[in-house]
């Protein structure tokens, strides 16, 4: 029987998400399966294309982005740790804006 060593509850979640790496640029779409406070299980991506540091913008509720490491990868799956939390507002605003521009300049 194997041990859970989680140290937060974590609820099924079944929600979109999209991958964000350093520069605010996306780098894919993905399906959040399941979320706690401390991390999530993260599906529907190229497992091998995602970096191990990266922004995950969660689309339900008001959770926002998070900034995430990678602790394990299947071929299918990737499990992450939220190292913390991007503040609202002012922050969040800047990642969209310059990634947006980025793209019009490359348009």
């Amino acid at each position: 029987m194997r041990r859970d060593r989680r140290r937060n509850i974590r609820v099924e979640w079944h929600s979109p998400g999209k991958i964000y790496d350093g520069n605010g640029d996306l780098l894919s779409q993905c399906l959040i399966k399941d979320l706690s406070n401390g991390g999530a299980k993260i599906t529907g991506v190229v497992v091998g294309k995602i970096p191990n540091k990266f922004t995950l913008r969660i689309a339900r509720g008001a959770i926002g982005l998070r900034k995430c490491h990678v602790l394990w990868k299947n071929a299918t799956t990737i499990g992450i740790e939220f190292i913390d939390r991007v503040q609202r507002g002012h922050q969040r605003r800047s990642v969209l804006a310059e990634a947006e521009a980025r793209r019009q300049v490359h348009a």
